[in-house]
């Protein structure tokens, strides 16, 4: 565990995944998404390795995929308990809760995939809004429409 009140362990989502230890109220801040920021997107060689990079304006990333950075485990959901929000350089990015979080909790948020990144990445939330695939909010209606209607006919 971390004195952020979060511990990273193992997530019937994905992988690892980031829970609470300790209640949060909404609106609160959970915990810090840590890393340098840089202009070029964070990648990596192997295609089914996870990416910690998240685009905090056009052109500049931050590079989550220290070690130091818990919240990098912080797994999509499509009815997410909380949301990433970037406060600036000088503060960063902050899970920070949507509604209250009670211990146990695995906390999840948006990754707000746009429909082409959406089409390389299942989601496996299991929420009864998931669409199959990680994909932003405002996007899942128009993806729900063309999987309805791109499916074989008899």
């Amino acid at each position: 565990m971390n004195t952020s009140g979060t511990v990273t362990q193992p997530s019937a989502i994905s992988g690892r995944g980031l829970f609470a230890t300790r209640p949060f109220s909404s609106g609160e801040r959970i915990a810090r998404y840590a890393g340098p920021l840089t202009s070029i997107r964070p990648t990596t060689l192997d295609a089914s390795a996870p990416v910690y990079g998240l685009e905090v304006s056009p052109g500049v990333w931050l590079d989550g995929s220290l070690d130091d950075n818990p919240s990098r485990h912080a797994n999509h959901s499509c009815q997410p308990n909380a949301e990433l929000v970037w406060h600036g350089e000088a503060e960063g990015a902050w899970l920070t809760a949507a509604h209250p979080i009670e211990p146990g909790a695995e906390i999840t948020f948006d990754y707000g995939f746009s429909l082409a990144e959406s089409l390389f990445h299942p989601c496996r939330c299991g929420t009864p809004e998931c669409v199959g695939r990680i994909i932003a909010r405002p996007l899942r209606p128009a993806l729900r429409r063309h999987l309805r209607f791109s499916r074989p006919r008899d």
